[in-house]
């Protein structure tokens, strides 16, 4: 693999590494918020935002370790290194 496209799959990895940690603070304050809510249809909605967050950061994570993975391959099959 050519220089350029390690520095892409270095550059989303850690993009993806900074997702990753947006996401947790938006589920944390997410969180929050549905252990302040009342209305139970607001912890309704609540639940559902936090639901797809969720599902926005197990994307995130197999995107990241995909990356990762390939990295490491390229790092192994690299003679020069």
């Amino acid at each position: 693999m050519e220089s350029i496209e390690v520095g892409q799959l270095e550059r989303e990895t850690h993009e993806l590494i900074g997702a990753l940690d947006a996401v947790s603070t938006l589920r944390e304050e997410l969180e929050l918020r549905l252990e302040e809510a009342r209305d139970d249809c607001v912890r309704e909605v609540l639940d559902n935002i936090i639901a797809l967050v969720d599902t926005q950061g197990i994307e995130y994570r197999h995107r990241r370790d995909e990356c990762r993975a390939r990295l490491q391959r390229e790092e192994h099959d690299d003679p020069e290194q």
